[in-house]
């Protein structure tokens, strides 16, 4: 589903360039729920990036589902997002003068679809994650944990293979976090791959493999059953 192929992601130029992600290699298999740990600026946050198109590497290769993304122009790789991959952020970004139903809708419309259409499979994508009553809601007016819902139904809208979420249970308590991950378990039950980006090494192993970047470097490549807890901690 997604291959690295060596690479590297530079920002600036000459002696002042900074390697980002350096010579990365990895291949995730459709259907996975991949797990990536480390440190502030370790480079997971840029690999995350690299993987869903939004960033070219500087060397090596991106391929999604066996497709060059390097080689794509720059309306090709927005419609391969826009259709092939949904984005889940830690800080929802969620547009504050739209209804939920509005916001999870907004990648279809973006995309030409006819307004009718595209709310009731809103309403449904809602109900899917406990949020049937909260359709009319603004940002403003829902809770953290009922937010990141919403962003998690707007990221499955355009129905696509691949979630990549960046710290989705950030700002949340452990309580609703879990509730979130209980979510991205399900699109994996679903048939698509999920690769989910977190700090926290009690997250990382719920996943099936767990991928730890130290230094824009991967380090470790394991699956998350063979990880005693107090090791995703190092």
């Amino acid at each position: 589903m997604i291959t690295l192929e060596n690479v590297s992601r530079h920002y600036g130029s000459g002696p002042k360039a900074v390697a980002a992600v350096h010579d990365v290699s990895l291949t995730i298999a459709a259907g996975s729920f991949v797990t990536v740990v480390g440190a502030s600026g370790s480079g997971k946050t840029s690999l995350l990036n690299l993987m869903g198109a939004l960033h070219r590497p500087s060397t090596g290769r991106v391929l999604i589902e066996g497709v060059d993304v390097g080689l794509l122009s720059e309306d090709a790789r927005s419609a391969l997002r826009r259709t092939r991959i949904g984005f889940v952020f830690q800080f929802f970004n969620l547009l504050p003068t739209l209804t939920a139903a509005e916001n999870v809708a907004l990648p279809a419309r973006l995309a030409g679809d006819s307004r009718a259409p595209t709310l009731r499979r809103a309403e449904q994508l809602l109900e899917q994650v406990g949020l049937a009553a909260r359709s009319s809601h603004r940002p403003d007016e829902l809770s953290g944990g009922e937010m990141q819902r919403v962003a998690i139904a707007r990221a499955l809208m355009m129905d696509p293979p691949i979630l990549l979420a960046d710290e989705p249970t950030g700002n949340l308590d452990s309580a609703t976090g879990a509730s979130i991950l209980e979510l991205l378990r399900g699109a994996v039950q679903a048939h698509r791959t999920v690769v989910l980006i977190t700090h926290d090494a009690s997250i990382a192993r719920r996943g099936t493999r767990i991928v730890t970047m130290a230094d824009g470097r991967l380090v470790r490549d394991e699956l998350a059953a063979s990880v005693p807890p107090s090791a995703t901690a190092r």
